[in-house]
């Protein structure tokens, strides 16, 4: 082996790789992911040299473009996203008189080779060096699987899942943009809310009464009533009243769906407030719409909110009547990921695992950073999706379930 070659400008790193590929007789490549950039787009050119590429899909960060531009390559392989993480960044090339390897953090993105601050090393190998076999063998073993084949139907569902995972990252990136306040990071930390999952769900199964289970049942019921087509606009007038929290339907029994959990609204359809009305329209489509604004599959964002809020607003025009109550209730129902209810029966113990004021949280222009930003960088809500299937019904409605434990029975 020569002399090692340490790369780190991106800019000669680029040029390496494609020069490598240009002049190589053959190439081995097995990385993470790939995105569209120059190299990918050389390694496309120099397909004939290629005997093996093989390409993770961990995370949906693979660029859909990349898997259908190799989907029709013999030698090229995706990683199944269902096995264990594939995480290597190996370039191998065959020259007449040596073998070249690059191997460091580089994936074969445009952000590696464009933005990041990556390291890779560059050796040369003479001709039959056991090192390269190892190499070759490695690439070899990860090609027989678990890999996807790449069908017009997979490719399909993976740019859905990109489109979400790219939003999802750039909701994070908003969290963590710039330097915190040192000051309200401290508060951040230092609140109540700030727990691992497993507190978190002690304290959810803790609520006896309004807990895990009737709660659990009336979010599917929601669920399925606003995933019909059309959703909220296509429903009858009473689901329309059970959603938005007005119907006067009580429980009979512990098997009934109790409409009231997540922020009763029937004061205001006793007193004819605008929210009301809105609900019970012959055509309710101002709060359709409004309540289109927050994405059914897609991260919502602050924009989003900020959207919603603003048309909720609009639709009830001058006479008012939409508060905080109802706007988080509906934006709860509908992302029960996302969105927790301010209520009257849960404000004081709320404003405590925020570690904020009551009055704070009475403003629906500033929940988004309030509250949801607060539950967004907290342990429990961060927690990976949980093998047990019970659990993980809880965490698809993680926010929402934040109300289990700040509820508080109205004094009788």
């Amino acid at each position: 082996m020569k002399a090692v070659r340490v790369l780190v400008d991106s800019g000669e790193m680029t040029n390496t790789v494609i020069r490598q590929l240009k002049t190589c007789r053959h190439a081995w490549v097995a990385v993470a992911w790939a995105t569209e950039n120059d190299v990918f787009s050389e390694l496309v050119r120099q397909e004939t040299k290629l005997q093996c590429v093989v390409i993770g899909t961990h995370g949906s960060l693979t660029a859909p473009y990349c898997i259908e531009r190799l989907a029709n390559m013999n030698r090229a392989f995706f990683r199944s996203a269902k096995g264990p993480l594939f995480h290597p960044k190996l370039y191998l090339f065959e020259h007449d008189d040596r073998y070249t390897a690059i191997i460091g953090s580089h994936n074969m993105t445009r952000g590696a080779f464009e933005n990041n601050v990556e390291l890779s090393t560059l050796s040369e190998f003479e001709k039959g060096d056991s090192v390269v076999r190892t190499l070759q063998d490695f690439i070899e073993e990860m090609a027989k699987g678990p890999c996807i084949t790449p069908t017009l139907a997979f490719i399909s569902r993976y740019r859905a899942n990109y489109r979400v995972a790219r939003r999802q990252r750039q909701t994070v990136d908003d969290l963590y943009e710039g330097e915190p306040d040192r000051v309200e990071e401290k508060r951040r930390t230092d609140a109540p809310i700030h727990m691992e999952w497993e507190d978190w769900l002690k304290m959810v199964d803790n609520q006896a009464t309004n807990g895990r289970i009737r709660r659990l049942d009336m979010l599917d019921q929601v669920r399925r009533l606003l995933q019909q087509p059309n959703g909220f606009l296509q429903l009858s007038l009473e689901d329309r009243r059970r959603v938005a929290g007005i119907s006067m339907e009580q429980p009979k029994g512990d098997s009934d769906i109790d409409w009231n959990l997540f922020g009763a609204m029937t004061n205001a359809r006793r007193f004819g407030h605008s929210y009301a009305r809105l609900v019970e329209k012959d055509n309710p489509s101002e709060l359709a719409a409004a309540l289109d604004l927050i994405p059914l599959e897609t991260p919502p964002t602050r924009s989003d909110w900020q959207a919603y809020w603003a048309a909720l607003k609009a639709a009830a025009g001058d006479e008012g009547g939409i508060g905080i109550v109802g706007a988080t209730r509906l934006a709860c129902l509908k992302r029960p990921d996302y969105f927790v209810p301010v209520t009257s029966t849960n404000t004081n113990r709320l404003s405590e695992q925020l570690g904020v004021t009551k009055k704070a949280l009475q403003s629906a222009d500033d929940y988004w950073d309030i509250v949801v930003e607060t539950i967004l960088l907290t342990p429990w809500w961060s927690k990976e999706r949980p093998a047990d299937a019970e659990d993980a019904r809880v965490w698809e409605v993680r926010a929402a379930m934040l109300d289990a434990i700040v509820y508080e029975r109205s004094a009788t």
